[in-house]
């Protein structure tokens, strides 16, 4: 029978899948040893109830277990497969420094924020970001965009098209020719999605499909909040959470094995913890927070806004401020 001392042994030729268990305790380090679960796929193959009863661990155990597997893609980035592409630019010098020098491969970046503070911009020009040349931080691919509560703002995306020759600048004529010839409304595949059921099969079946036969990096939920508004009851609660949670993992699995981009937009609602009601906090609770491996936070005031990281496993966090032009964010 293994037992934690073996865990330093076992880090040294650890996999880009493997967990670190040096961040649980000697308990629990044991319990996953002893049932072979040293993977984050082999971990979230089960939901919370069914691996906490696998492995004998608490509630709380169980939780961290889950939240370190759902981000261990991220932790990763799997840098050594595509060292010169693994960060994608936001098309905007200053929230990429924000970010880390980008847009990282490899988990969920969550976009939060009240309603106009620049959230579907953000999602537009990363749509067009992603078809950019190599030189650019671009990713030389399409993207995915799944609309679920407004239609695809298609005069905008046309408006910040017809700028991009004024808004980027290439060294090399190749680049700038390729730069200006893409065609880009046509490398994004829209799909407008109304209720939880068609966001499932839409990410389960028609999105993978796609990928077999598009040149997708980059799929964009604006917004994932829109359909788990109003569908559940108070007493459905745990199946809302099964529900976020199989969506999590599948876009996890998707970021992985094609190397995409995930981008989730989310709402905002008043904490509960702030008495006057003027503190607003990410939608989607516990449950999708320890999903999400980056989350970004819109803001405005009447003069400004900001972006800010609240948290990354890439950068600290900070907020810088920006604006909304018709070449886009800048």
């Amino acid at each position: 029978m293994h037992t934690p001392a073996t865990v330093g042994e076992m880090n040294s030729s650890s996999v880009d899948d493997d967990l670190d268990l040096n961040v649980f305790d000697p308990y629990t380090q044991a319990a996953l040893i002893r049932g072979g679960f040293l993977s984050s796929k082999n971990i979230l193959k089960y939901t919370e109830a069914e691996f906490r009863k696998k492995v004998k661990l608490t509630v709380v155990a169980t939780h961290r277990v889950f939240i370190a597997a759902a981000n261990i893609s991220a932790s990763n980035v799997k840098c050594h497969q595509e060292p010169n592409n693994h960060v994608l630019t936001s098309g905007c010098k200053q929230i990429d420094k924000l970010l880390g020098g980008g847009l990282f491969k490899y988990g969920i970046t969550e976009i939060s924020g009240e309603s106009g503070c620049g959230k579907t911009q953000f999602c537009l020009q990363i749509a067009l970001t992603v078809q950019l040349p190599l030189s650019l931080k671009g990713a030389k691919s399409g993207a995915a965009y799944i609309c679920t509560e407004d239609r695809f703002p298609s005069s905008r995306i046309q408006q910040m098209i017809s700028n991009i020759r004024f808004k980027y600048q290439c060294d090399s004529k190749i680049d700038m020719n390729e730069l200006c010839q893409t065609d880009y409304g046509d490398n994004i595949l829209i799909s407008h999605i109304a209720t939880v059921e068609d966001l499932k099969k839409c990410i389960h079946e028609m999105l993978p499909r796609a990928l077999l036969h598009r040149p997708i990096k980059l799929i964009i939920i604006d917004s994932i909040t829109a359909v788990f508004r109003g569908e559940y009851t108070p007493s459905e609660v745990p199946r809302r959470s099964r529900d976020l949670r199989d969506i999590a993992v599948f876009l996890h699995k998707l970021s992985v094995e094609h190397g995409l981009w995930i981008i989730c937009v989310n709402q905002v609602t008043s904490s509960i913890s702030d008495i006057g009601g003027n503190k607003l906090v990410p939608s989607l609770g516990l449950a999708w927070a320890n999903l999400v491996t980056t989350r970004l936070m819109m803001s405005k005031t009447q003069s400004s806004r900001y972006i800010e990281v609240m948290f990354s496993p890439h950068t600290a966090p900070t907020s810088v401020p920006f604006r909304v032009t018709e070449q886009g964010i800048v």
